[in-house]
């Protein structure tokens, strides 16, 4: 049965508070209850996309994320984010430790009042571990 990867939701948190954030599979960390999670504005719905590659003999996993928001990201520098999904599970982008994640934000002006006049965000991350889910 296919499942449906949807993003329905987005958080962040600066990346400091993650320290307590520890592994306990190849594709899970476990949540603590220290992590202070900000919700986002985002117009629905968020498109992430996770891949993986070989470079230098060295699987490398990138975590791209593209969201829109009437709301402003006024700092925005060393945050991690964590996805929620559809069905319920979320997934994480960074942690305490670099490389941390990259947000790129563009505002628009369009040429036409019409035109969508919302926040890009784009936020990528790359690791040589899997792009965990948050273990409930």
């Amino acid at each position: 049965m296919k499942q449906i990867r949807i993003v329905t939701a987005i958080e962040r948190t600066p990346v400091t508070s993650l320290r307590y954030v520890k592994r306990v599979s190849k594709t899970e960390v476990n949540p603590s209850q220290r992590v202070a999670w900000q919700p986002l504005e985002i117009k629905p719905h968020a498109q992430l996309t996770v891949t993986d590659k070989i470079e230098d003999k060295v699987r490398v996993w990138t975590a791209k994320l593209v969201f829109r928001t009437c709301g402003d990201l006024p700092e925005r520098d060393r945050y991690a984010y964590r996805c929620r999904l559809v069905d319920g599970r979320y997934r994480l982008i960074g942690t305490h430790e670099s490389p941390y994640p990259v947000t790129s934000v563009s505002e628009v002006m369009p040429e036409k009042v019409a035109d969508s006049q919302l926040t890009e965000v784009t936020v990528t991350w790359q690791s040589d571990r899997f792009i965990p889910y948050i273990r409930e």
